[in-house]
């Protein structure tokens, strides 16, 4: 009968504790999924910041690229030779022909 009635305090004080351990492992569960759904919407904010950070970054390029062969006609300028633009009318067309033919070049004129 003594045996019987350690079992009974054993499981008495057993019992609560599994509960309450089994509804903190529930309540962790869900503490580590909302921490990580957050971790999720905040690696998403990034990569759109990147992704913007990016897109500027090539606008940013080219601009720098515009700026430095602007720059650089400018300083061929002021060597002494200016930068003229080509008359339409003296410019010289290659057209392609088909086959293994050489190259015409020509002058058009307009009539």
């Amino acid at each position: 009968m003594m045996h019987k009635g350690r079992r009974t305090v054993l499981s008495f004080i057993s019992k609560p504790f599994l509960i309450l351990f089994l509804v903190s492992c529930a309540f962790g569960l869900v503490y580590l999924r909302s921490n990580f759904l957050t971790l999720e919407y905040s690696v998403g904010d990034l990569e759109k910041k990147k992704a913007q950070y990016l897109k500027e970054n090539k606008l940013l390029l080219a601009e720098r690229t515009g700026l430095l062969s602007f720059a650089r006609l400018e300083a061929s300028r002021n060597d002494g030779e200016a930068f003229v633009m080509p008359d339409r009318l003296k410019v010289i067309y290659i057209d392609k022909q088909k086959g293994y033919l050489p190259h015409k070049a020509s002058l058009k004129v307009k009539q």
